[in-house]
Protein backbone atom coordinates (compact mmCIF):
# COMPACT_ATOMS: atom_id res chain seq x y z
CA UNK A 1 0.00 0.00 0.00
CA UNK A 2 1.08 3.59 -0.64
CA UNK A 3 1.70 5.62 2.52
CA UNK A 4 3.35 8.95 3.32
CA UNK A 5 6.75 8.97 4.99
CA UNK A 6 5.13 10.55 8.06
CA UNK A 7 2.92 7.46 8.44
CA UNK A 8 5.80 4.98 8.34
CA UNK A 9 6.58 2.86 11.36
CA UNK A 10 9.47 0.55 12.13
CA UNK A 11 8.74 -2.93 10.82
CA UNK A 12 7.18 -1.99 7.48
CA UNK A 13 8.67 -3.66 4.39
CA UNK A 14 9.31 -1.75 1.17
CA UNK A 15 7.46 -3.32 -1.77
CA UNK A 16 9.29 -1.23 -4.38
CA UNK A 17 12.70 0.38 -4.68
CA UNK A 18 12.89 4.00 -3.49
CA UNK A 19 14.80 6.46 -5.66
CA UNK A 20 16.14 9.95 -5.03
CA UNK A 21 18.37 11.69 -7.59
CA UNK A 22 20.41 8.69 -8.65
CA UNK A 23 19.57 5.81 -10.98
CA UNK A 24 20.65 3.60 -8.09
CA UNK A 25 17.95 2.94 -5.46
CA UNK A 26 18.18 4.87 -2.23
CA UNK A 27 16.59 1.85 -0.54
CA UNK A 28 15.79 -1.50 -2.11
CA UNK A 29 12.56 -3.42 -2.15
CA UNK A 30 12.42 -5.87 0.74
CA UNK A 31 14.09 -3.51 3.21
CA UNK A 32 12.60 -3.85 6.69
CA UNK A 33 12.37 -0.24 7.84
CA UNK A 34 13.71 0.85 11.19
CA UNK A 35 13.79 4.33 12.73
CA UNK A 36 17.05 5.18 10.95
CA UNK A 37 15.66 4.21 7.55
CA UNK A 38 12.57 6.32 8.14
CA UNK A 39 14.66 9.32 9.21
CA UNK A 40 16.71 9.10 6.01
CA UNK A 41 13.59 8.87 3.85
CA UNK A 42 12.31 12.06 5.43
CA UNK A 43 15.73 13.74 5.10
CA UNK A 44 15.66 12.99 1.36
CA UNK A 45 12.15 14.48 1.18
CA UNK A 46 10.64 11.20 0.00
CA UNK A 47 6.90 11.83 0.39
CA UNK A 48 5.33 8.46 -0.53
CA UNK A 49 6.51 4.85 -0.46
CA UNK A 50 4.93 1.48 -1.24
CA UNK A 51 5.06 -0.83 1.81
CA UNK A 52 3.64 -4.02 3.21
CA UNK A 53 2.24 -4.31 6.74
CA UNK A 54 4.30 -5.03 9.84
CA UNK A 55 6.23 -8.28 10.09
CA UNK A 56 6.96 -10.60 12.98
CA UNK A 57 10.36 -10.40 14.62
CA UNK A 58 11.32 -13.82 13.20
CA UNK A 59 10.83 -12.48 9.68
CA UNK A 60 12.88 -9.40 10.51
CA UNK A 61 15.79 -11.57 11.56
CA UNK A 62 15.63 -13.55 8.32
CA UNK A 63 15.84 -10.46 6.11
CA UNK A 64 18.10 -8.35 8.28
CA UNK A 65 21.20 -9.22 6.29
CA UNK A 66 19.66 -7.75 3.12
CA UNK A 67 17.95 -4.77 4.70
CA UNK A 68 20.98 -2.57 5.30
CA UNK A 69 20.50 1.00 4.13
CA UNK A 70 22.16 1.62 0.76
CA UNK A 71 22.06 5.41 0.83
CA UNK A 72 23.74 5.60 -2.58
CA UNK A 73 27.13 6.23 -0.97
CA UNK A 74 28.49 3.91 1.70
CA UNK A 75 31.29 6.41 2.50
CA UNK A 76 28.74 8.36 4.54
CA UNK A 77 28.02 5.56 7.00
CA UNK A 78 28.79 6.54 10.59
CA UNK A 79 30.95 3.97 12.41
CA UNK A 80 29.59 2.19 15.44
CA UNK A 81 30.45 4.04 18.65
CA UNK A 82 32.77 2.58 21.23
CA UNK A 83 31.34 1.07 24.41
CA UNK A 84 33.01 3.63 26.69
CA UNK A 85 33.19 7.26 25.66
CA UNK A 86 34.37 10.47 27.25
CA UNK A 87 32.04 13.51 27.11
CA UNK A 88 34.01 14.84 24.13
CA UNK A 89 33.86 11.46 22.42
CA UNK A 90 30.08 11.64 22.68
CA UNK A 91 30.06 15.16 21.28
CA UNK A 92 32.27 14.04 18.42
CA UNK A 93 30.02 11.13 17.45
CA UNK A 94 26.96 13.37 17.72
CA UNK A 95 28.60 15.99 15.49
CA UNK A 96 29.47 13.36 12.88
CA UNK A 97 25.89 12.08 12.95
CA UNK A 98 24.53 15.63 12.65
CA UNK A 99 26.90 16.40 9.78
CA UNK A 100 25.73 13.31 7.96
CA UNK A 101 22.13 14.46 8.33
CA UNK A 102 23.00 17.93 6.98
CA UNK A 103 24.80 16.35 4.04
CA UNK A 104 21.74 14.30 3.10
CA UNK A 105 19.67 17.48 3.18
CA UNK A 106 22.17 19.25 0.90
CA UNK A 107 22.03 16.31 -1.49
CA UNK A 108 18.27 16.77 -1.62
CA UNK A 109 18.69 20.42 -2.64
CA UNK A 110 18.42 22.14 0.75
CA UNK A 111 20.59 25.18 1.46
CA UNK A 112 23.08 25.55 4.30
CA UNK A 113 21.28 26.61 7.47
CA UNK A 114 24.24 28.16 9.21
CA UNK A 115 22.35 28.68 12.46
CA UNK A 116 21.42 25.02 12.78
CA UNK A 117 24.85 23.90 11.61
CA UNK A 118 26.66 26.15 14.07
CA UNK A 119 24.44 25.04 16.95
CA UNK A 120 25.18 21.39 16.14
CA UNK A 121 28.97 21.79 15.85
CA UNK A 122 29.81 24.40 18.49
CA UNK A 123 29.73 22.08 21.54
CA UNK A 124 32.46 19.95 19.97
CA UNK A 125 34.50 22.89 18.65
CA UNK A 126 34.57 24.72 21.99
CA UNK A 127 35.18 21.48 23.87
CA UNK A 128 38.16 20.61 21.68
CA UNK A 129 39.54 24.15 22.04
CA UNK A 130 39.40 23.80 25.83
CA UNK A 131 40.92 20.30 25.76
CA UNK A 132 43.39 19.97 22.85
CA UNK A 133 44.79 16.79 24.40
CA UNK A 134 41.52 15.12 23.47
CA UNK A 135 42.24 15.93 19.82
CA UNK A 136 45.70 14.34 20.11
CA UNK A 137 44.26 11.22 21.73
CA UNK A 138 41.51 10.99 19.13
CA UNK A 139 43.96 11.21 16.22
CA UNK A 140 46.08 8.45 17.75
CA UNK A 141 43.16 6.10 18.41
CA UNK A 142 41.17 6.72 15.25
CA UNK A 143 43.54 6.60 12.32
CA UNK A 144 40.88 5.67 9.77
CA UNK A 145 38.71 8.42 8.29
CA UNK A 146 35.94 6.32 6.74
CA UNK A 147 33.51 8.92 5.46
CA UNK A 148 32.89 12.49 4.35
CA UNK A 149 31.18 13.41 7.63
CA UNK A 150 34.12 12.37 9.81
CA UNK A 151 36.65 14.00 7.50
CA UNK A 152 34.76 17.30 7.50
CA UNK A 153 34.35 17.35 11.28
CA UNK A 154 38.06 16.59 11.79
CA UNK A 155 38.94 19.20 9.16
CA UNK A 156 37.12 21.82 11.22
CA UNK A 157 38.70 20.75 14.51
CA UNK A 158 42.21 20.86 13.04
CA UNK A 159 41.54 24.25 11.46
CA UNK A 160 40.26 25.64 14.77
CA UNK A 161 43.28 24.26 16.65
CA UNK A 162 45.85 25.53 14.15
CA UNK A 163 44.17 28.93 13.72
CA UNK A 164 44.33 29.44 17.47
CA UNK A 165 47.99 28.38 17.62
CA UNK A 166 48.75 30.73 14.71
CA UNK A 167 47.25 33.65 16.66
CA UNK A 168 44.83 34.24 13.82
CA UNK A 169 42.70 37.33 14.37
CA UNK A 170 41.94 39.00 17.66
CA UNK A 171 40.28 36.17 19.57
CA UNK A 172 38.80 32.71 19.64
CA UNK A 173 35.93 33.88 17.44
CA UNK A 174 38.24 34.02 14.41
CA UNK A 175 39.52 30.52 15.15
CA UNK A 176 35.97 29.22 15.45
CA UNK A 177 35.01 30.95 12.19
CA UNK A 178 37.83 29.17 10.37
CA UNK A 179 36.90 25.91 12.07
CA UNK A 180 33.35 26.19 10.71
CA UNK A 181 34.87 27.01 7.31
CA UNK A 182 36.88 23.79 7.50
CA UNK A 183 33.77 21.78 8.30
CA UNK A 184 31.87 23.38 5.41
CA UNK A 185 34.71 23.57 2.88
CA UNK A 186 33.55 20.40 1.12
CA UNK A 187 29.79 20.87 1.44
CA UNK A 188 29.75 21.20 -2.36
CA UNK A 189 30.44 17.47 -2.60
CA UNK A 190 26.72 17.06 -1.98
CA UNK A 191 26.14 18.36 -5.51
CA UNK A 192 28.15 15.56 -7.10
CA UNK A 193 26.73 12.28 -8.30
CA UNK A 194 26.73 9.74 -5.45
CA UNK A 195 28.45 7.25 -7.75
CA UNK A 196 31.33 9.70 -8.19
CA UNK A 197 31.63 10.22 -4.44
CA UNK A 198 32.14 6.52 -3.90
CA UNK A 199 35.08 6.18 -6.32
CA UNK A 200 38.60 5.93 -4.92
CA UNK A 201 40.36 6.93 -8.13
CA UNK A 202 39.06 9.50 -10.60
CA UNK A 203 40.07 9.59 -14.24
CA UNK A 204 39.57 11.98 -17.15
CA UNK A 205 36.51 14.19 -16.92
CA UNK A 206 35.65 12.71 -13.50
CA UNK A 207 38.54 14.64 -11.98
CA UNK A 208 37.34 17.92 -13.49
CA UNK A 209 33.83 17.24 -12.26
CA UNK A 210 35.12 16.50 -8.76
CA UNK A 211 37.18 19.70 -8.65
CA UNK A 212 34.05 21.74 -9.27
CA UNK A 213 32.88 20.91 -5.75
CA UNK A 214 34.95 23.83 -4.45
CA UNK A 215 32.94 26.26 -6.55
CA UNK A 216 29.74 24.59 -5.39
CA UNK A 217 30.84 24.95 -1.75
CA UNK A 218 31.46 28.65 -2.32
CA UNK A 219 28.07 29.13 -3.98
CA UNK A 220 26.31 27.33 -1.13
CA UNK A 221 27.98 29.54 1.48
CA UNK A 222 28.01 32.85 -0.37
CA UNK A 223 25.50 35.30 1.02
CA UNK A 224 25.47 33.88 4.56
CA UNK A 225 25.90 37.08 6.60
CA UNK A 226 27.67 35.45 9.55
CA UNK A 227 30.51 34.14 7.37
CA UNK A 228 33.20 36.74 6.71
CA UNK A 229 34.54 37.40 3.22
CA UNK A 230 37.99 36.11 4.25
CA UNK A 231 36.34 32.89 5.41
CA UNK A 232 34.69 32.38 2.03
CA UNK A 233 38.00 33.10 0.30
CA UNK A 234 39.65 30.41 2.44
CA UNK A 235 36.97 27.91 1.41
CA UNK A 236 37.56 28.48 -2.28
CA UNK A 237 41.35 28.35 -1.78
CA UNK A 238 41.71 25.28 0.41
CA UNK A 239 42.79 23.09 -2.53
CA UNK A 240 45.17 25.69 -3.99
CA UNK A 241 48.91 25.08 -3.66
CA UNK A 242 51.99 27.30 -3.37
CA UNK A 243 53.37 26.23 -6.77
CA UNK A 244 50.09 26.85 -8.61
CA UNK A 245 49.33 23.13 -9.01
CA UNK A 246 46.08 23.24 -7.03
CA UNK A 247 42.49 23.95 -8.05
CA UNK A 248 40.09 25.46 -8.99
CA UNK A 249 41.91 28.73 -9.81
CA UNK A 250 45.52 27.47 -10.12
CA UNK A 251 46.83 30.46 -8.18
CA UNK A 252 50.23 30.42 -6.45
CA UNK A 253 51.31 31.16 -2.89
CA UNK A 254 51.49 34.91 -3.41
CA UNK A 255 47.74 34.97 -4.01
CA UNK A 256 46.63 32.50 -1.33
CA UNK A 257 45.40 34.07 1.90
CA UNK A 258 46.67 33.07 5.33
CA UNK A 259 43.33 31.39 6.04
CA UNK A 260 43.54 29.55 2.73
CA UNK A 261 47.04 28.31 3.54
CA UNK A 262 45.90 27.04 6.94
CA UNK A 263 42.98 25.13 5.45
CA UNK A 264 45.25 23.75 2.72
CA UNK A 265 47.62 22.32 5.34
CA UNK A 266 44.80 20.75 7.36
CA UNK A 267 43.36 19.29 4.16
CA UNK A 268 46.77 17.94 3.15
CA UNK A 269 47.26 16.33 6.56
CA UNK A 270 43.91 14.53 6.40
CA UNK A 271 44.68 13.32 2.88
CA UNK A 272 48.05 11.99 4.06
CA UNK A 273 46.35 10.24 6.99
CA UNK A 274 44.12 8.45 4.50
CA UNK A 275 47.18 7.34 2.50
CA UNK A 276 49.31 6.39 5.53
CA UNK A 277 46.92 4.06 7.33
CA UNK A 278 49.63 1.97 9.00
CA UNK A 279 52.24 4.55 10.03
CA UNK A 280 52.27 6.55 13.26
CA UNK A 281 51.17 10.19 13.27
CA UNK A 282 54.79 11.49 13.34
CA UNK A 283 55.42 9.34 10.26
CA UNK A 284 52.34 10.84 8.60
CA UNK A 285 53.68 14.33 9.32
CA UNK A 286 57.12 13.36 8.00
CA UNK A 287 55.67 12.08 4.75
CA UNK A 288 53.45 15.15 4.45
CA UNK A 289 56.49 17.41 4.70
CA UNK A 290 58.27 15.41 2.01
CA UNK A 291 55.35 15.00 -0.39
CA UNK A 292 54.18 18.60 -0.12
CA UNK A 293 57.59 20.24 -0.59
CA UNK A 294 57.02 23.42 -2.58
CA UNK A 295 53.25 22.88 -2.56
CA UNK A 296 52.35 23.94 1.01
CA UNK A 297 53.73 26.89 2.97
CA UNK A 298 56.89 25.48 4.56
CA UNK A 299 56.75 27.93 7.46
CA UNK A 300 53.14 27.16 8.32
CA UNK A 301 53.57 23.42 7.76
CA UNK A 302 56.54 23.30 10.15
CA UNK A 303 54.50 25.25 12.69
CA UNK A 304 51.55 22.88 12.22
CA UNK A 305 53.83 19.87 12.81
CA UNK A 306 55.38 21.50 15.87
CA UNK A 307 52.05 22.47 17.48
CA UNK A 308 50.59 19.02 16.84
CA UNK A 309 53.69 17.22 18.12
CA UNK A 310 53.73 19.26 21.34
CA UNK A 311 50.41 17.63 22.21
CA UNK A 312 52.24 14.32 22.41
CA UNK A 313 54.80 15.43 25.01
CA UNK A 314 54.57 13.08 28.00
CA UNK A 315 53.17 10.20 25.94
CA UNK A 316 54.91 6.84 25.78
CA UNK A 317 56.01 5.51 22.41
CA UNK A 318 57.56 2.43 20.84
CA UNK A 319 60.45 3.15 18.46
CA UNK A 320 61.17 1.30 15.23
CA UNK A 321 64.36 -0.17 16.76
CA UNK A 322 62.37 -1.81 19.57
CA UNK A 323 63.17 0.69 22.32
CA UNK A 324 60.42 2.45 24.30
CA UNK A 325 60.22 5.69 26.19
CA UNK A 326 58.46 8.99 26.80
CA UNK A 327 58.42 12.03 24.50
CA UNK A 328 60.00 14.86 26.48
CA UNK A 329 60.93 17.62 24.03
CA UNK A 330 59.95 18.77 20.53
CA UNK A 331 62.67 20.61 18.53
CA UNK A 332 61.18 23.52 16.59
CA UNK A 333 63.21 22.90 13.42
CA UNK A 334 62.61 19.15 13.30
CA UNK A 335 59.35 18.66 15.19
CA UNK A 336 58.84 15.05 14.07
CA UNK A 337 62.21 14.04 15.59
CA UNK A 338 61.61 14.58 19.34
CA UNK A 339 63.73 13.68 22.34
CA UNK A 340 62.75 10.41 24.02
CA UNK A 341 63.40 9.51 27.64
CA UNK A 342 63.98 5.76 27.34
CA UNK A 343 62.90 3.23 29.94
CA UNK A 344 66.56 2.69 30.92
CA UNK A 345 66.79 6.46 31.73
CA UNK A 346 68.87 7.31 28.66
CA UNK A 347 67.87 10.35 26.60
CA UNK A 348 67.48 9.52 22.93
CA UNK A 349 67.43 12.40 20.42
CA UNK A 350 65.82 11.20 17.19
CA UNK A 351 67.52 14.06 15.35
CA UNK A 352 70.74 12.04 15.70
CA UNK A 353 69.26 8.75 14.44
CA UNK A 354 67.68 9.36 11.05
CA UNK A 355 66.87 5.67 10.54
CA UNK A 356 64.83 5.41 13.77
CA UNK A 357 61.19 6.49 13.82
CA UNK A 358 58.27 6.45 16.23
CA UNK A 359 56.52 3.20 15.46
CA UNK A 360 53.44 3.59 17.66
CA UNK A 361 52.02 5.22 20.78
CA UNK A 362 51.66 3.04 23.87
Amino acid sequence: MIVTSDELKAGCILRKDVYSKSVKPLMKAGTVLNETHIAFLRAFLIKHVDVDHFVRSSVKRSVKKNSDLDLENSSLTVPKPEATRSPLDKKYHQSVSDYQHFFYQWQSGAGVSIGDFRAAMMPLITGALDDPMWLASHLIKHRRIPNIAERSVLFGLLATFFAKKSNLGSGSGDSIQLGLAGMLADCGLAKLSPSLLGKKELIGSEKNTFERHVIDSYKMLKGIPTLKDETLVAVIQHHEREDGSGFPLNIDGSQISMNGKILAICDGFLTQMTIERSGSLPTVLDHLRISSYGRLSRYLLDKFCYELMTLFVGMNVQLSDGQAGEITFIPAKEPTRPMIHLTDNRVYALTEFSNVTIDRFL
